[in-house]
């Protein structure tokens, strides 16, 4: 009976082994697959840090066709919607003509700052002049005035 109690014994320390090994190989097969993404990752940098100018190239001819699709559908869409005129060209002219009206802004605001600092400096004056304390008079007799009763 020693050796029953022996061999169960041992089962219930493989068992806690093998799942002890189990968990670890989990653990490291985790480890193992993010250094095999970092890996590749870093490769995949590195062909497109050398090729910079061609993935350029390909995203610019990528955004061509995807403008032209864009353009030739919104173009149909309008005309069945109804809606005359559409031109996308027309729109994008549009919002860069808004775009630019940014330098009448830059204008407007250091007119602004320029009025800004004119009051600053009034300011400033007027903050010196009320800091000063005031002169010293001669203090006025206080006049009195006769009354008179009321009594008749």
């Amino acid at each position: 009976m020693a050796k029953k109690k022996s061999g169960k014994s041992s089962d219930k320390s493989s068992e806690k082994r093998s799942t002890g090994d189990a968990a670890r190989r989990i653990w490291l097969a985790g480890i193992g697959a993010y250094g095999r993404a970092f890996s590749e990752a870093q490769e995949a940098l590195k062909d497109v840090t050398g090729n910079t100018s061609k993935v350029f190239d390909d995203l610019v001819q990528k955004g061509e066709i995807i403008e032209s699709a864009v353009s030739s559908r919104s173009k149909k869409m309008m005309e069945k919607a109804g809606v005359p005129g559409f031109d996308l060209d027309d729109r994008i002219s549009k919002m860069r003509s808004r775009l630019s009206r940014g330098e009448d802004v830059a204008q407007d605001l250091s007119d602004l700052e320029k009025r800004v600092n004119a009051m600053d400096v009034k300011l400033d004056k007027i903050l010196a002049l009320l800091s000063k304390p005031a002169p010293k008079s001669k203090p006025k007799k206080p006049t009195t005035t006769k009354r008179t009763s009321s009594k008749k």
